[in-house]
């Protein structure tokens, strides 16, 4: 095991072999402060092999932490289709089901459940570490957009449901440049602010399609969409069902794992603020 995210008090990350698959595991508490790091280290996991994220050991803080560690998540299976998340926690495994990420991701609740994958039968011929490992100003400058990165997200998360919200908007807001803040998407999250946006609206269009008896209509409206037909296409188009398929089918898991024993759901504590 090697360390992976830059020294921080409350979290550490290590990074592990099994096979081909890469371990990133996660140990101490997932907060505002420390989430940054962790996204920092899922950018820079090497995803030309299979990676599993192990939550096992970690602690969720609130509502916010989990906003952040659930985008950290969908960004990294942007890029490692093959992912593999252990949340043995409850509530967190409640957000992931209600945001439609469980539907993409494959969750584990232990750690030993992670399947072995044979090595690989040589290295690699370019000779590259598994792990790049930044130095000196550029892991100040990472850490800095990795920050970024996350007063973005959580702005968009109260925001999403302006209609007209704009990149500048949210630069604004976190005091930074549309420019800087378009670089720190591009390189950190691997995406556009449209499809940051477009991904926090349609996690909470899932989530309000399983917790409320709202037509899509309203949901449509709560999620910056004025009119139905296009939230209906983007839902689609985002988790691949309509949504009124995902109400019908998800309804009675989501009945089964709300009633699980666990600690309070933390989801909508950022929507909230």
């Amino acid at each position: 095991m090697t360390g992976l995210a830059p020294a921080t008090i409350g979290l550490s990350i290590t990074n592990g072999q099994r096979g081909q698959r890469q371990i990133l595991a996660a140990h101490g508490r997932i907060d505002h402060d420390t989430a940054p790091d962790l996204a920092w280290a899922l950018v820079h996991a090497n995803v030309d092999e299979p990676v599993a994220l192990d939550l096992g050991a970690a602690e969720v803080a609130d509502g916010l932490a989990t906003v952040l560690l659930l985008h950290a998540l969908r960004r990294l299976h942007a890029r490692q289709h093959e992912l593999i998340v252990v949340c043995p926690q409850p509530s967190l495994r409640r957000a992931l089901d209600r945001t439609g990420l469980a539907r993409r991701l494959q969750v584990l609740s232990d750690g030993e459940g992670i399947p072995d994958l044979p090595p690989r039968p040589a290295p690699r011929p370019d000779g590259r570490p598994a792990v790049p490992a930044p130095r000196g100003h550029r892991v100040a400058t990472t850490a800095r957009r990795a920050e970024l990165l996350a007063d973005a997200t959580l702005a968009i998360e109260r925001r999403h449901a302006e209609p007209d919200l704009t990149v500048t908007d949210i630069a604004h807001e976190i005091d930074t440049s549309s420019r800087q803040l378009q670089r720190v998407f591009a390189e950190l999250a691997g995406s556009a602010f449209r499809d940051e946006l477009a991904a926090v609206r349609m996690q909470h269009g899932a989530d309000l399609l399983q917790a409320t008896d709202l037509p899509v209509s309203a949901i449509a409206r709560r999620v910056g969409y004025r009119q139905s037909a296009p939230f209906a296409k983007a839902f689609r188009r985002y988790h691949d069902v309509s949504p009124t398929v995902l109400r019908r089918t998800r309804r009675a898991y989501d009945a089964a794992v709300a009633g699980a024993e666990g600690d309070p759901d933390p989801l909508h504590v950022s929507s909230r603020a």
